[in-house]
């Protein structure tokens, strides 16, 4: 076969991605999508095919096979994107541990990408019925389930009521959700931790020493924050309110301050972002009186005091909370890691957002760009501050660039891990489009993605709400 030229490596990669597109709205499974790529693209090899199904850059599965290769315990191998395409375009296959690795990645048989090598598993235990989140889902989710397996078997060891142990387990069980938050799909995690929380639970119910129950309802709170969090970015509201509600009641009980002042905290970026600024004001200012350090007031001044005041308003306050944020973050002197924690990237990203709102567009970009700077791309936070930048460029007419920066997003995030409120500053960002007088192409096709986008699945598992008996 002639060799491909590169004009026509991207006119393939262009059609194949519409042909996704398609699927997605017609609620194709991506190994149907897979095989009308190359059914319709025949030029395209197997490799190619189901990397296109997914809509993956080939960083993205280059950092997949190294984590697939991380979790079996083995050295990272040297893989790179280039050495990737040579698989996918030359006649040069991989040898058996990285087919090994991208079969995992595709969850499908090595064959079904157009490997052959002796030595191979001929069939079977890659294929899963539904389409993964993230590349290299399968190996990583084993890591999550672990999680709450230790705290289970650790309980079946010291009995029903659990022990001194089995709570150790607990909080580095709420400990390893929250710094590693970003590395699963909402839904995949809330299901590991209302696992998690049904035993916390269960163990209230049984007798316990005082001291012991207090830690347990401690415990139970934190789940529940994170399961509050998990519902907003699901797009739950209702949900988010209980378990963000059983948070902060819990946290006041047993005399937690901080996680009854960032539960109260998530609750007002909920209703802010559901379009209540003045409740979530209110829930701010609840917040902030349990934020006992720099860290964490900075953190309640600028997640959820200042959007609030920019939108009902008022812009000397919210210029005022704006500079006290910055003065608490530099008295704290710190960044605090996870989902709890609180940088200076988010500090930037909510000034961003707060400037645009107040119609600073030249503050919003610099502090969209600051932030950016702080964060890796295809995060969360990488996510939220492209958008709010992609806005700081639509508010200044600039709608080409503005579209591009909003498809570089989808082109890089999946859908399954676009939070909440990215998917919020998205469809912001669309109506600033398509009030333009005359919107462009860009802006019309942006919209016919964010049509296509997928509603997220709803977490897989309940528990009971832990009535802090």
């Amino acid at each position: 076969m002639p060799r491909i030229s590169r004009a026509r490596r991207a006119e393939l990669q262009h059609c194949a991605a519409q042909i996704r597109q398609q699927g997605q709205r017609a609620g194709w499974d991506v190994a149907i999508i897979a095989e009308e790529i190359a059914r319709q693209l025949p030029d395209v090899k197997p490799l190619e095919v189901w990397r296109l199904a997914y809509g993956w850059s080939r960083p993205q599965v280059v950092a997949a096979v190294l984590e697939v290769f991380r979790c079996a315990g083995l050295a990272e191998p040297g893989l790179t994107s280039t050495r990737l395409c040579r698989w996918e375009h030359d006649a040069v296959q991989p040898k058996l541990d990285y087919a090994h690795a991208l079969a995992r990645v595709y969850r499908v048989p090595p064959r079904r990408l157009g490997i052959e090598l002796s030595g191979m598993v001929a069939d079977g235990g890659y294929g899963y019925p539904t389409q993964p989140s993230e590349p290299g889902a399968a190996m990583v989710d084993n890591a999550l389930t672990a999680v709450a397996d230790s705290v289970q078997l650790q309980r079946e060891i010291e009995g029903p009521g659990g022990g001194t142990a089995t709570r150790e387990q607990l909080q580095r069980a709420v400990d390893y959700y929250a710094i590693h938050y970003a590395r699963y799909t909402p839904s995949t995690l809330a299901a590991e931790i209302h696992r998690c929380r049904t035993m916390v639970v269960d163990m209230l119910a049984r007798d316990q020493r005082e001291r012991d129950r207090t830690e347990l309802r401690r415990l139970a709170g934190w789940l529940s924050a994170q399961l509050g969090d998990l519902a907003f970015t699901l797009s739950d509201y209702a949900g988010a309110y209980i378990h963000l509600g059983t948070g902060a009641r819990l946290g006041i009980a047993v005399g937690d301050q901080r996680l009854a002042g960032w539960s109260l905290g998530a609750q007002s970026m909920v209703a802010f972002f559901g379009d209540r600024p003045a409740d979530a004001l209110d829930l701010a200012h609840q917040a902030g009186e349990y934020a006992d350090t720099a860290l964490h007031r900075a953190q309640i001044t600028a997640w959820c005091e200042l959007r609030a005041l920019a939108t009902l308003g008022r812009p000397d306050d919210a210029r005022r909370a704006a500079t006290a944020a910055q003065r608490q973050m530099d008295a704290a002197g710190r960044d605090e890691p996870g989902r709890f924690g609180f940088d200076r990237a988010e500090l930037h990203q909510h000034l961003a957002e707060a400037f645009l709102r107040l119609g600073d567009t030249r503050a919003a970009h610099l502090h969209a760009h600051h932030s950016l700077e702080l964060k890796s791309p295809g995060s969360g936070g990488w996510a939220a501050a492209t958008v709010i930048l992609a806005r700081a460029h639509a508010a200044e007419h600039s709608t080409a660039e503005s579209a591009a920066l909003a498809t570089s997003v989808l082109d890089t995030v999946p859908p399954s891990f676009l939070r909440e409120t990215t998917r919020r500053r998205l469809i912001a960002l669309d109506a600033d489009l398509l009030s333009e007088p005359h919107p462009g192409q860009a802006s019309r096709d942006l919209r016919e993605r964010l049509r296509a986008l997928p509603a997220h699945p709803p977490a897989h598992r309940a528990s009971p709400e832990p009535n802090g008996g």
